[in-house]
């Protein structure tokens, strides 16, 4: 590509002008497709040898949601990976145990600290206007965020109980 920005016109012979031409529309291509957009479920790898037997590409959030059930004590184990919205944003996920708003969702959060690592909140949504940061209502265990450095994109990890038979 720099060949045919520097090469005056005259230089081309017209049988490599095809050739630049294809090499050019190549390139664009390949540029056009940005890595966190060509991710799915199966192409995600995880830190410390963590897997989960389900996930779910979210497309119109761009994320994904990676997750186990565990019969025995009745939980979910849970990776969610997400870009956030603007740099130095944060990303979350809530459950709203006890209607289908967003009003009264238990929600944990994702953003870097002051020190710049990934930590993780949470968050008891009482209504659009009272928020606050405290213990969730129900169980959760083994919180941790990390960030990829490439992409921008956050994943929480979590375990949650679950009533059993939901």
């Amino acid at each position: 590509m720099a060949i045919l920005a520097q090469a005056p016109l005259s230089v081309l012979t017209m049988a490599s002008l095809p050739f630049y031409a294809l090499s050019l529309f190549f390139s664009l291509c390949v540029l056009l497709v940005s890595p966190t957009h060509s991710l799915t479920c199966t192409s995600q790898k995880f830190t410390g040898n963590k897997s989960y037997s389900n996930c779910t590409d979210l497309p119109n959030l761009n994320s994904y949601l990676h997750y186990t059930y565990n019969s025995t004590n009745s939980s979910l184990s849970v990776a969610f990976i997400a870009s956030p919205a603007k740099p130095g944003g944060w990303i979350g996920w809530g459950i709203n145990p006890n209607d289908t708003g967003m009003a009264g969702a238990q929600v944990i959060l994702a953003l870097k600290s002051s020190k710049g690592a990934p930590e993780v909140k949470t968050y008891n949504l009482v209504s659009y206007s009272d928020i606050r940061e405290e213990k969730l209502s129900f169980d959760v265990w083994d919180l941790s965020a990390e960030t990829n450095a490439t992409s921008g994109e956050f994943t929480i990890f979590a375990s949650v109980k679950v009533p059993r038979k939901s």
